[in-house]
């Protein structure tokens, strides 16, 4: 018989895996140059995004978070169902921080528009790592009331019923 926190802790180390693994169809490839994003402000410097104050000559690109924004291409989505609207409002204000945090440092891993249907709610991201940060967040604060399956595009958190 498995110890059930073993299964959670090798999904974790797959989506780790995964994450490092992955490579960002989005992200230019060839001669990197300095440039700023037309539609954010982000500032590239060898092959880095970084929020610092753009020089007024440097050539104007669309980063490569603001085109899967333009484009509805999302890196990951993250499914949350089951038993989540009376927990909505904490989730909602977790993926704020979690976005916020991420953002400073990391330029080009931001939440695209969050879509909340009937029996659902798809968090989809543009980039791989902070859809871990997401799911790390949820799963330290609500631990056995949520069950993970991890996918190559896709995880899945599904909320149990209160008892």
């Amino acid at each position: 018989m498995r110890h059930p926190q073993s299964s959670r802790g090798l999904a974790f180390a797959r989506a780790r895996r995964a994450a490092r693994d992955w490579v960002d169809p989005y992200r230019p490839v060839g001669k990197l140059y300095p440039a700023v994003c037309q539609k954010c402000g982000a500032t590239e410097w060898q092959g880095r995004w970084r929020w610092d104050d753009p020089l007024p000559d440097l050539p104007r690109v669309t980063c490569p978070a603001c085109e899967r924004i333009r484009d509805g291409v999302p890196a990951h989505v993250l499914e949350l169902t089951g038993a989540l609207p009376p927990w909505w409002n904490e989730v909602r204000g977790l993926i704020g921080n979690v976005e916020r945090a991420e953002v400073v440092e990391h330029p080009l891993e931001r939440v695209m528009r969050v879509e909340v249907r009937d029996d659902r709610v798809l968090v989809p991201t543009t980039g791989m790592h902070i859809a871990r940060r997401l799911v790390a967040a949820i799963v330290r604060r609500f631990r056995r009331q949520v069950r993970l399956q991890f996918g190559e595009q896709s995880t899945t958190i599904d909320w149990a019923e209160s008892r």
